[in-house]
């Protein structure tokens, strides 16, 4: 189960982390307001961050909550790299935010 993303009319991007997501990356809910999105785009093979680590034992790797790489905040909530959202705000707690989402999610 992906998390689920919503962007309305205006632009504003609404993000509800769900099941064991939501625990993992110790966030529910994100809400990004229309003039805090500079940029936004769907990445296939999405490439692992150099400070992930490997589920013991098993050939998977999940990534989520928020970190600081090169001096900006970043949130992440990525299980499977084949589909990630990938925002840069700006004004806003993290500079991008990377969101696994469905196949057929599509920008619209």
């Amino acid at each position: 189960m992906t998390s689920s993303v919503y962007i309305d009319s205006n632009g504003a991007i609404d993000i509800e982390l769900e099941g064991a997501r939501k625990m993992l990356s110790m966030r529910r809910h994100l809400l990004i307001e229309p003039w805090q999105v500079e940029k936004i785009e769907l990445v296939s093979d999405l490439k692992k961050p150099r400070f992930y680590t490997k589920v013991m034992g098993i050939n998977a790797w999940y990534y989520g909550g928020w970190f600081r790489e090169n001096g900006e905040n970043e949130f992440w909530d990525v299980k499977n790299n084949a589909h990630v959202l990938v925002i840069t705000t700006k004004d806003f707690k993290y500079r991008h935010i990377y969101i696994e989402v469905d196949s057929d999610f599509n920008l619209g």
